[in-house]
């Protein structure tokens, strides 16, 4: 259940089972009016017209601490306590405030500073619940009253206008309710008449005028009342329970009432899971009413002309999905609710017949408002005093780095928003394509209801795609970033707020996307030419990859189609493809997973029995091919940048190569400082060429045998952004491993991965 933010006075069981517990020593006997004239403050008298035509209303709107309380409302000014505990009054006329009491957390404030007047009442003890001396400080005419308790033994229930009211513990724990009141120089103790014999328990419940409502239990000692209390009106100027007018409510049910009407909300005992709004007129046939409150588990109830206010005392960032957040406000005796405002978490009656509420709308935001009957008699809510805050959900911070840079690690941007009591996603998409990835982002529970601002973190793993199942890797490029909060208590609005940032990498020989993975290009018997983009699974880091995308048909003109990384000038990979006459022709890659029209580089490559490339054989940033010719002799064009003449003449690098069936350009697997080549023999042993970064190579290094069981050696690069290479293997049957450049000569590879891509056969992997 969430908590009330005004707490209810303390009870707990005492010599009667239901005494009030008391948090101060003993106590004197001896009553007395001291330190200040003996006056009864004119605003103490009972709301009428005149009082109300006296009401002074702010002229500008006031300001008001954040997290603070209403307490009491006067013509002159209100009283309210911040989240400090300082009890503070401040001046409609100038907004000028005044702290008159620093009380203890355990204070409750339903009558126990006054309640619809400008007199103020100031104990002394920070619980005002214990305190025996009771200063009633009129703000308006700057006079002060003590009235002494202790004297007969008395204890402080409350203050309504310029009376206090106190309990007297009687015999085998019954107890009877005082009404203490000075005027003319002297004080009158009267016991208000009419509660039963039997009154174990008695407490204020809401006070306006000459109205209280007093809230009692006369249950015998070792009866089970289920918590249900009785709710009754008395009338202070003559002290005595008016006949007829009680009704009856358990914990945490709550009271209101004014001169015409007592109003109840809450359940009828203890626990009760149902709510219900219970009025009744306090004179002629004393009607009674009642509607069920739905949603509402920690009621706040008010009146305003013939209109009962209700809802749940919430601060904006408390209460769930499950409650109703808003101040409803209702005809009295049925009709249509209207809402009032998006929340109220505190209200108190002013002289007028007006109330004072703290909550908030979405147009005026925080703050405390004065609720009264408009034109058409419907309560119309002002804003008084602001805290300053918007209504709902706000972004007060952020912490978003420009740059997402994937090989280096996560990109962990975060929100700070006003309060944690919301359901919230995060929308990253990429501009150029649409591609985008949606996060919920977890909120403790634990911190949904506490106060302040929260923050909220991002950590991405640079994968976009479905969020149950994402599987592209990002595109580079310009990104946009949407944070949705929806408030989990329905107050205010759903906040949306957007901002931008850049993903950014070094480009990649085999990828065409531009999204740093690589890119498998793929044939098949028609000639139909696919690509399959591949990602590293974040919670496995298994290789796998989407589906294919078809690029082209007509690719079985070509013999040989070759990955050749950047050879021709632009940031993206390209590929060279040799036709059955032997000319060979360069297709520039785009970027986005396509390649330009074919460009033609020249006849004469029939001779060459294979051809491999991606690598950057010489260090100087660009991808090189090499070329074996049918004497077994091995040829390196290096990559110029020009896409008019993308290779520069041929260079020997030497001979023998004939004993290798599978010769593959890898990139860097061995730790050198440039591109490394690897070739299978026909016995299956593979071997290791380290790169020189001169285009040359070192003496071979066995890698190892058992290779002849793969139908494809590919180098597809750097899989997983520790800048090594990687070398793909596939079997007869499609199955697809992945060796992981380790960055050592001696053993280049790490053991073998089974990946989820498949080749299947009479596909040509290039």
């Amino acid at each position: 259940m969430t908590r009330s933010a005004i707490a209810r006075r303390p009870r707990t069981p005492g010599p009667s089972g239901r005494s009030r517990r008391l948090l101060t020593g003993a106590v004197a006997l001896a009553l007395a009016v001291t330190a200040g004239p003996l006056v009864v403050p004119a605003v103490a008298a009972v709301a009428g017209p005149a009082a109300a035509a006296a009401t002074t209303a702010p002229a500008q709107v006031l300001k008001i601490a954040a997290g603070s309380e209403i307490v009491s409302a006067g013509r002159t000014g209100f009283l309210s306590v911040d989240p400090r505990h300082q009890v503070l009054w401040t001046r409609y006329a100038d907004g000028v405030t005044t702290k008159l009491a620093q009380d203890d957390p355990r204070t409750s404030y339903d009558t126990t500073h006054g309640t619809a007047s400008d007199v103020v009442a100031l104990g002394d003890d920070p619980v005002m619940g214990a305190s025996g001396r009771i200063t009633l400080r009129d703000m308006a005419g700057g006079t002060s009253t003590l009235v002494d308790l202790t004297a007969y033994g008395y204890h402080y229930l409350g203050t309504v206008g310029s009376r206090v009211l106190a309990y007297q513990r009687g015999a085998k724990g019954t107890v009877r309710a005082h009404v203490l009141e000075a005027a003319g120089g002297a004080v009158t103790d009267r016991e208000i008449t009419g509660l039963p014999d039997g009154t174990r328990d008695v407490d204020v419940a809401s006070g306006f005028g000459d109205s209280v409502v007093l809230r009692y239990s006369a249950t015998p000692d070792g009866v089970d009342d289920h918590g249900m209390e009785e709710y009754t009106v008395a009338d202070l100027a003559s002290a005595e329970v008016v006949a007829g007018r009680g009704m009856v409510g358990g914990f945490p049910t709550v009271a209101a009432v004014t001169s015409r009407h007592m109003a109840l909300a809450g359940g009828l005992f203890m626990g009760d899971a149902t709510t219900s709004l219970r009025t009744k007129e306090l004179g002629g046939d004393q009607r009674r009413w009642s509607t069920d409150l739905h949603g509402v588990s920690t009621p706040l109830v008010g009146l305003a002309g013939d209109w009962a206010l209700y809802g749940n005392a919430w601060r904006a960032n408390e209460g769930s999905d499950s409650g109703r957040a808003s101040l409803q406000a209702v005809p009295i005796g049925g009709g249509t609710a209207r809402k009032v405002l998006e929340h109220a978490s505190s209200l108190a009656p002013a002289p007028d017949g007006a109330l004072l509420v703290m909550g908030g709308t979405v147009e005026s935001g925080e703050g405390l408002y004065r609720v009264a009957p408009g034109a058409d008699g419907a309560p119309v809510a002002t804003l008084v005093a602001s805290t300053g805050e918007r209504t709902g959900l706000a972004l007060v911070g952020s912490e978003v780095p420009a740059v997402a840079e994937p090989l280096k690690g996560h990109w962990r941007p975060r929100w700070q928003l006003s309060h944690g009591n919301a359901e919230v996603s995060v929308t990253l998409r990429h501009t150029a394509s649409g591609a985008q990835r949606t996060f919920d982002l977890r909120i403790d529970p634990a911190k949904w209801e506490e106060p302040g601002p929260t923050w909220v973190d991002l950590d991405w793993d640079g994968l976009l795609g479905p969020s149950y199942a994402p599987d592209l890797a990002a595109p580079n490029g310009g990104y946009t970033w949407t944070l949705t909060a929806k408030p989990r208590n329905g107050i205010g609005p759903v906040l949306e707020t957007k901002g931008s940032f850049t993903v950014a990498r070094p480009p990649a020989p085999h990828d065409y996307t531009d999204n740093g993975t690589p890119d498998l290009l793929l044939r098949n018997g028609s000639g139909d030419l696919e690509r399959e983009d591949t990602y590293t699974d974040p919670g496995t880091a298994r290789l796998k990859g989407r589906d294919a995308a078809r690029i082209g048909g007509g690719w079985d003109i070509y013999d040989q189609v070759t990955a050749v990384g950047n050879v021709a000038g632009a940031v993206h990979g390209d590929v060279v493809a040799r036709d059955r006459s032997g000319v060979l022709w360069l297709y520039l890659g785009k970027g986005d997973g396509t390649f330009d029209g074919r460009i033609r580089i020249g006849a004469g490559w029939g001779g060459y029995t294979q051809l491999t490339g991606g690598g950057d054989l010489d260090g100087d940033g660009r991808g090189d091919l090499l070329a074996r010719d049918a004497a077994g002799v091995l040829w390196l064009y290096k990559g110029t940048g020009d896409w008019r003449a993308p290779f520069a003449p041929r260079v020997r690098i030497g001979g023998g190569w004939n004993v290798y069936d599978r010769i593959v350009s890898v990139g860097d697997v061995a730790g050198g400082p440039a591109g490394d080549v690897v070739a299978r023999d026909s016995d299956g042993v593979l071997w290791l060429y380290p790169g020189k970064g001169d285009g040359t190579f070192e003496g071979r290094v066995r890698i190892g045998a058992g290779w002849g069981g793969y139908t494809q050696l590919t180098g597809i690069g750097d899989a997983d952004g520790d800048g090594r290479a990687e070398l793909l293997a596939t079997t007869w049957d499609g199955t697809t491993y992945v060796y992981r450049g380790t960055g050592g000569r001696q053993a280049p590879f790490a053991p073998r991965e089974q990946t989820g891509l498949q080749v299947l056969p009479g596909q040509t992997l290039s």
